[in-house]
């Protein structure tokens, strides 16, 4: 596995969101949907990404890092394929993320996760997160002091 901060090209990302579409992100289905967030997060986010030994993507997580200097980073999204799950994938791009929020000055990384995710939660708690409080009937804020 290869793990790297990187922009995704447009192409790719929305390839990659319609792999996940029918494991992870259901709402993604919709085109019109899918091309919007991935426009969105192509213009404003920055990804981690994991890549196979033949550098297919196979993990990333979307980030939000806009205010250094004791800001937060926000996730809005995470995504491991499912051969890789459990294999360290997502532990890897979310050392890298740490290591760049320290390197740029942020105190706070923040995600939000569905209620039903226990799977999710575990990985997050088991990587420094702490749930924060509700968000919503559906889900709930986790943060990691950097």
């Amino acid at each position: 596995m290869t793990i790297t901060i990187e922009q995704l090209q447009l192409d790719e990302l929305k390839a990659f969101l319609r792999v996940q579409a029918d494991d992870a992100f259901p709402g993604l289905k919709d085109q019109n949907r899918l091309n919007v967030l991935a426009e969105k997060w192509h213009k404003y986010a920055e990804f981690c990404t994991c890549r196979d030994e033949g550098g297919q993507l196979v993990g990333m997580i979307a980030f939000y890092a806009n205010q250094p200097l004791g800001g937060v980073i926000y996730i809005p999204h995470v995504y491991v394929s499912k051969n890789y799950r459990g294999k360290g994938a997502f532990t890897y791009m979310f050392v890298q993320i740490k290591q760049y929020a320290t390197n740029k000055g942020f105190s706070l990384i923040r995600l939000e996760v569905q209620k039903d995710n226990i799977k999710a939660q575990r990985s997050y708690l088991n990587n420094g997160f702490q749930i924060d409080r509700g968000a919503s009937k559906k889900t709930i804020y986790m943060q990691c002091k950097i």
